[in-house]
Order: C-alpha cells, then structure tokens, then sequence
C-alpha cells in the first residue's frame, strides 16, 4: 500500500504525548529508527519527542528509510518509508514529499518531520495512545503529487542556476587564488530531460624564495548539453555534447558528439530506493591539442564507445552504489579505458557496520599525452597530466556502538 501526502495541504497534529510519556514506562513507547542521512535529528526529536529513538534498527518498533532525488524543478522528491518491526511487521506504507525549489533547511527539516509524524499514525493506532490522540485536517488533501498536478508555467518548466566564487590563501612565501564559475539549465517533463551546463575554474599559485619566484596557473573550462527521451518506465535515448579545454590535459579544445541508449531493469520509478542500469554510447571526437602528443599529432578526428552499469540501492540493510565502466577508441580496440567505483555501507548485526569504498582506474588511451618529457617542476605543481596505467584509492571504516539505545534527550550545549 502507498500513501501520498503533499504537507502544503495537509498535517496531522497530536496534541498529547507529553501526558502519555509522563504517565507511562520510557518502554511502552514507540522505538523509532531514523535512517536519515540528510534529516537535521536534533530538530526532529526536539519536534517529536514523544517516541523513543533508538541508535539500532535492530532494537525498532518501526525503521523509517528516508530517500530523496532531484525532481525536475531543481527541488527534491523525498520518499519515506516506514517499516513495522517486532509488533508490527507487516505494517508498512510509504509517504511522498514534494520539496519546493529554494527550500529553507529549517523548512526542508519541518516538512520532513510533518510528515515523519503522519506515517507514524499507523502505528500508534495500535496502542493505548489513540486514546489520548485528536487528529486535525487543516485543509483537504490531494491524492496526487504536486508533479503530476497540471498548472500554468511561464518558464515553461525551465529552470536556471548560476554559481561563482574563488578563495584567497596567501602566505609570506606562497599565494593561491582560485576563481570559478557555473551556469545551468535544465527542464524535466515525465517524457523529456533536458541539461546544459558551463563551467569554468581558474587556479593560479605563486612560491617565492631567495633564488626565484616560480608561478603556475591551470585553466579548465567545459560545457555540455543532453536531450533524454524516455521510451517507456525501463528505456531511455539520448543526444549528448560537450566542448572541454583543460591547460592540465593538454586541450585548446575537445568536443564529443554521439547518441545514447540506457535500460534499466528496475522501473524508474523505483529510483528512490533502486537502481540497476546498463548504458550505451557511441561517439565522435575532435581534438585540439595544446602541444604536439606522443602520436605525433596536433589536431585528430576520433570515435569512441562505452558501455556503463550503474547500481544504486537504499534498503533498511545498509546503502549500495557501484558503477562499471568500460570505453575504447574504435580505430584501435587495444587503445581503452576500464573504470570501477563502488561504495558498500552495511549493517552486519545490532551496533556494528562496515563502510567499503573503491576506486580503481585501468588506463591505456592516454592520447593527449605531450611528446616531450614533462618537468618535475609540472609534475610537482600539477600543470601536467603524466603517464599512466592505473589509478587506485580505497577505503575500509568499520563502526561499533554499544550501551544504552535510547537517543531522546535533545541538547546543544557547550
């Protein structure tokens, strides 16, 4: 079963937990687990401090998994679910917020507690406390999201973002300035996606010593543009486009132009909690290079392919996303690329999880490469790229808790 609440039109007050907790053993309450990595709990249970939170999904009455993704208007869609444990398995349903664009934090936390206090209702119907409960419905709700209501748009459904800033940090021997800047446009139908993007960064650093001042500076600057049509819940096709600069990369210039196909074995509405996807995509490229490369070129027409899979999971469990991605130039297969990124966070039992990351490259198509050798002086204040065959980053975190699994006191003191 799936409940849709927009909190603009409706909220659901209790008017009395202080009574109940007061008249009854912190036991007899309600354990919540907020699985929440976004939600501000301390405004949450200072809000609704009429539950018992609890530190372990494996000690929950109910475990409320909160997920969000970016609507079309640049706001979120926020999907709760609530999951009945012990007593109350069986009972669960999920809530749906529409979060405006430009939302407040403050508001953004609030709504999100509203709507936490809904989904609760549920549950609290099966105890004494529907006793000492009054509901108020300040005005009629909607059955449908704010996504699906028809309205009249004169942006057409259009939205624009523009970003800039820079940083100063200067030393009596060293300075650093970095300026940069990024404009978008995207427009989100049930049918189409939209995106454009521009950005620019600008680093320059400045070392000064007895013998000589030595400066560097790295420009990048890139632009993109995609046109998505969804075929149906599971298959999309695309247009993509993109024009790159980049001093460090040896490019005056680089566009990339070519069609894409992707399928996904979960129905897209199923993102929030969900995702197995395989990608396709074939391109043409032109390349401007800054210096002549170790192919002896200074300009070159090329085709690439990749295929990508992508998975993306939020269960009560713990959070999954890893993506596997292969590309290779066409007039020469020998000539590719193999990248793989996973992050794993698991609960393996009540106060014990396990957080796993990894990031491993596997490079052969290192085209742009200078002919020349490349100084120390670059290598050590990165104004080149050097050569390689792989890159590797990993992380392992593990986490115990134990003592007491109760989590309701609220405070910010010193």
């Amino acid at each position: 079963m799936t409940w849709r609440i927009t909190l603009v039109v409706c909220a659901i007050v209790v008017n009395s937990p202080a009574a109940y907790s007061q008249g009854n053993n912190i036991g007899e309450l309600l354990n919540i687990y907020l699985d929440c990595s976004y939600c501000d709990q301390t405004l949450i249970r200072s809000k609704i401090d009429y539950v018992n939170y609890v530190r372990d999904p494996k000690v929950a009455d109910i475990h409320i998994l909160v997920t969000r993704v970016r609507s079309g208007s640049n706001g979120f869609k926020h999907t709760l679910n609530f999951l009945g444990r012990e007593a109350f398995v069986g009972t669960e349903h999920e809530l749906v917020l529409d979060e405006a664009p430009n939302t407040a934090n403050r508001e953004r936390q609030e709504q999100i507690g509203r709507v936490i206090a809904t989904g609760l209702l549920p549950y609290w119907l099966q105890t004494d406390l529907r006793k000492e409960m009054d509901v108020v419905i300040k005005r009629k709700a909607t059955d449908q999201p704010i996504s699906q209501v028809s309205f009249e748009d004169p942006w057409n459904q259009w939205v624009f973002s523009m970003e800039a800033g820079g940083s100063i940090d200067a030393e009596s021997n060293t300075n650093e300035y970095v300026g940069w800047a990024r404009v978008g446009a995207d427009r989100v139908t049930e049918l189409w996606r939209v995106r454009i993007l521009f950005y620019t960064r600008f680093d320059s650093r400045k070392f000064e010593s007895e013998a000589e001042v030595i400066t560097s500076s790295r420009e990048r600057s890139y632009a993109s543009s995609s046109v998505v049509r969804s075929l149906n819940d599971h298959l999309s096709l695309g247009m993509f486009a993109s024009l790159f600069r980049s001093t460090y990369s040896n490019f005056n210039l680089s566009s990339r132009f070519g069609p894409a196909i992707e399928y996904s074995l979960y129905p897209y509405s199923e993102v929030h909690e969900r995702e197995l996807t395989i990608g396709y995509r074939i391109s043409h490229l032109y390349r401007d290079y800054s210096e002549e490369t170790i192919y002896l070129k200074l300009s070159e027409h090329l085709y690439n392919h990749s295929i990508v899979v992508s998975a993306r999971f939020k269960q009560p469990w713990g959070s999954l996303y890893a993506q596997l991605e292969g590309s290779q130039f066409l007039h020469d297969p020998a000539q590719n690329r193999v990248e793989f990124d996973a992050r794993l966070s698991l609960r393996i039992s009540k106060g014990l999880s396990i957080t796993v990351g990894n990031e491993v490259e596997f490079i052969n198509d290192q085209r742009s490469l200078p002919a020349r050798e490349i100084s120390l002086e670059e290598l050590l204040l990165g104004q080149r790229q050097s050569a390689t065959s792989f890159r590797i980053n990993g992380q392992l975190g593990l986490r115990y808790t134990f003592g007491s699994i109760y989590n309701n006191v609220v405070n910010t003191r010193l």
